[in-house]
């Protein structure tokens, strides 16, 4: 995802910033925060649910159904599985059956796609998804800022989303408009593809808090200036 130029330019970045203060920051950029293998289902059962009643609303006769259950099976078969009702009206019903088992294929084939399975996924579950595997980051990485003065800059880059998680003994200094800033600052270049800028972009708003707020002196344990891929 990231070039070793990139990944020096960054590095070079951290530790500019980290001069002027006892604070830490480090970066992570995931491909992608999940899998959203939720929303292909999702989409399926609606569009196999959904679009035959819509679809007989709109115009669309049994007899569209009765067609499609014609092309797989002998009448024969039907015939001896109908019983007492009309031939007909069941085999409108299977046929109906057999749209909907179709439909709901089809769609979880073309879900199955990431590029159209990231299209159909709702805004508000990429924005839960995102923030849930920040804060993972950042409790996985903690235990490394002992004075709580840790930042984490986070690029999800299949979501195009920032988070900007902070130690509570910072985050309760710097004003929110802040970390708005540095999310703002980096996502215009991480949407253009120029990840290391967007990061580079949020790494000197978020180094300017920290040096107003933790000025340098402070004792706390020094965490690698790389960024981490996963």
């Amino acid at each position: 995802m990231l070039s070793q130029a990139d990944h020096d330019r960054v590095r070079a970045a951290i530790a500019q910033a980290e001069q002027r203060t006892s604070g830490e920051i480090f970066c992570v950029v995931a491909h992608e925060s999940g899998r959203y293998g939720e929303v292909g289902f999702a989409w399926a059962a609606a569009a196999a649910l959904l679009a035959p009643p819509l679809s007989l609303v709109l115009g669309v006769k049994p007899s569209f159904f009765m067609a499609a259950m014609l092309t797989l099976l002998e009448n024969g078969w039907v015939a001896s599985h109908v019983g007492s009702l009309n031939a007909e009206v069941a085999t409108a019903l299977v046929g109906y059956a057999v749209v909907q088992a179709a439909l709901f294929l089809a769609v979880l084939g073309a879900t199955s796609l990431a590029p159209i399975r990231r299209l159909l996924t709702p805004g508000p579950l990429k924005k839960a998804q995102v923030h849930a595997r920040a804060m993972e980051q950042f409790a996985h990485r903690l235990h490394a800022t002992r004075a709580a003065t840790g930042v984490l800059i986070f690029a999800s880059l299949a979501e195009r989303r920032v988070e900007i998680v902070a130690d509570e003994a910072i985050h309760a200094r710097v004003a929110p408009m802040t970390w708005d800033r540095a999310v703002q600052a980096a996502l215009g270049p991480i949407r253009a593809g120029d990840t290391a800028t967007g990061l580079i972009a949020a790494i000197e708003i978020c180094g300017a808090a920290l040096a107003e707020h933790c000025p340098p002196g402070a004792e706390h344990a020094s965490i690698s200036d790389d960024v981490v891929e996963i």
